[in-house]
């Protein structure tokens, strides 16, 4: 029998928005031009890397499951406000 996907995780948008914006400029800095992946409730940063390919082989490397992240592009540091 086949192994049923997982589904797609809800996220609260509010509440990693929220989270997300009080990582200090400094630590988002280090990520500049990389593709990252935050915990659902947008409180850390789980893996960088040059795409969401590299990032997927970190997080499996971890034992964490890529669907259960947000990916997102930082953007590179002279665009960071």
């Amino acid at each position: 029998m086949s192994e049923r996907p997982k589904e797609s995780p809800w996220v609260n948008t509010n509440l990693f928005n929220a989270n997300s914006s009080k990582i200090p400029y400094e630590e988002l800095r280090k990520y500049a031009g990389q593709v990252i992946a935050w915990t659902l409730d947008g409180t850390r940063i789980l893996a960088c890397g040059a795409d969401e390919k590299e990032v997927e082989e970190r997080l499996r490397e971890m034992d964490i499951d890529p669907s259960q992240v947000v990916f997102d592009n930082v953007p590179e540091c002279d665009t960071i406000l």
